[in-house]
């Protein structure tokens, strides 16, 4: 027994940040950034919050759900990495706005861009019957973190949200493996600015994403040749498209849909998912692997089984 993918959407904010004008900021080029990270442009918040974000893709999330549904969500968890408060938590914050129930068990979790993965592990312990709803409200605002006259993360980042409404489903499994790795030093903030060693992320990545891949599969007696979609926190599209050369898997299962958007951290997984769910490739996905990775080290991988079955209603 797992869980399905009942509603989703994203919301981008209007602000755009080109290669343009990076190279008016700082030492780079237009070709330079393509070439090591496949990024044309990053979504910018300007004065919008990470809670108004994540109210913005909520609603959007929740319009077309079902009255009867929504009173059934049981568990409310917002992703974040870039709140500047420390209290009122984010998902406190966006209860009412959404229409949810105040008998909503609502927190905020963090574990940098592996948050969402982790999330969905919560809830897919919380879901154990019909009936049983849970919203993950994934929203980060890296902007607000960023030296941009540091070349190696500020050609990174952008801003952005994304919900997705997931249900108790009997016809799916759900299998996940995780990983924490204290090493603080490579990614982490001090004072203002986040300060990453990107050398050393990709070859963390790189080095144990296929492996742990390969290791769901097979916990889940899934042949990796039979997983429909692999979808990896969308980072650097480098990164993807070393782990699917590695695991010599046909990159079109590796979807990269970041160029214009850049690392948005917690939500890049999900804003992923709303964009295939536009191109109708998610609705036809039988057996899905999710995978985050980041600072921590963590590291975290679902695969979503159908058993013959959508994993999408």
């Amino acid at each position: 027994m797992g869980v399905s993918l009942i509603s989703a959407a994203r919301y981008l904010p209007k602000g755009s940040l080109t290669n343009f004008d990076l190279e008016k900021m700082v030492e780079t080029s237009d070709e330079w950034i393509q070439q090591r990270t496949g990024l044309i442009s990053r979504t910018i918040a300007e004065d919008e919050t990470i809670a108004d974000m994540a109210i913005k893709a909520g609603t959007k999330c929740l319009e077309n759900v079902a009255p009867e549904i929504k009173d059934k969500i049981k568990i409310l968890i917002v992703t974040t990495a870039s709140y500047l408060q420390v209290v009122p938590h984010v998902s406190s914050e966006i209860v009412e706005p959404l229409g949810l129930n105040k008998d909503i068990l609502a927190y905020d979790l963090n574990a940098g861009c592996t948050t969402f993965i982790y999330a969905l592990n919560t809830v897919e312990r919380f879901l154990t019957e019909p009936g049983d709803y849970a919203l993950i409200v994934s929203s980060d605002k890296l902007s607000d973190y960023i030296d941009y006259t540091d070349r190696g993360t500020c050609i990174l980042f952008g801003d952005g949200a994304a919900a997705t409404l997931w249900g108790y489903a009997q016809a799916t499994d759900y299998y996940s493996i995780n990983q924490t790795i204290t090493n603080p030093e490579v990614l982490y903030r001090e004072g203002k600015y986040v300060h990453m060693n990107g050398a050393e992320i990709f070859k963390f990545a790189v080095g144990t994403l296929p492996g742990l891949i390969e290791d769901v599969c097979a916990k889940g007696n899934v042949a990796i040749e039979d997983v429909d979609l692999f979808l990896l926190h969308q980072a650097n599209g480098r990164i993807i498209e070393s782990v699917a050369r590695k695991l010599k898997i046909d990159n079109e299962k590796f979807p990269v849909r970041y160029q214009n958007i850049g690392n948005t951290s917690s939500p890049s997984i999900p804003i992923l998912m709303t964009q295939l769910m536009d191109e109708n490739i998610l609705q036809k996905a039988k057996n899905i692997v999710l995978a985050g990775f980041g600072a921590g080290l963590s590291l975290g991988i679902v695969l979503l089984k159908g058993n013959g079955q959508y994993v999408v209603k």
